[in-house]
């Protein structure tokens, strides 16, 4: 009988891998549902999205560059069709049209754009709009928003 159970084991971990796989990854349908929304709107530039959006708050270009570009491959939806009012998540779906780790290849990509580290600041769920993030990002980009460094002075 023990035996008859050992073979079962592969079988069982390749079908919790499964599910969990399906728990992690994207909700594609979702997210069909939400680019068929987007595509009534105009695809803009990168030029034209910051200009139009983010530049009169004072967002750097490179900010704005870089949320166009990783948005967009974190969520797969087309960030030019995205407006400031965007909500996250009740427009969006935001996490589940994402994988499941968005926000810590965020962080990854943030330090290599900038060289700041975000992931103890970062809070998405205290982020309403695609605005909300994005001026969040700029303001990390200039070292606001992060926590106070623990580094101690060498007495």
């Amino acid at each position: 009988m023990a035996q008859s159970m050992t073979m079962w084991n592969p079988f069982s971990n390749i079908l919790a891998s499964l599910q969990t796989y399906g728990d992690l990854t994207p909700d594609l349908k979702l997210r069909q549902q939400v680019t068929r929304k987007l595509c009534q709107r105009p695809d803009l530039t990168l030029e034209t999205w910051f200009e139009s959006f983010y530049q009169p708050q004072g967002v750097s270009h490179a900010v704005a560059s870089f949320a166009y570009e990783h948005l967009a491959q974190y969520s797969g939806l087309e960030v030019g069709r995205l407006l400031p009012d965007d909500r996250l998540e009740a427009d969006l779906t935001w996490t589940e049209i994402c994988w499941f780790d968005w926000d810590l290849r965020l962080y990854e990509d943030f330090w290599q754009q900038f060289g700041v580290d975000i992931s103890d600041a970062f809070d998405p769920t205290l982020l309403s709009t695609v605005e909300d993030l994005v001026v969040w990002l700029n303001d990390a980009a200039r070292g606001q928003n992060l926590p106070p460094s623990l580094d101690f002075p060498n007495p």
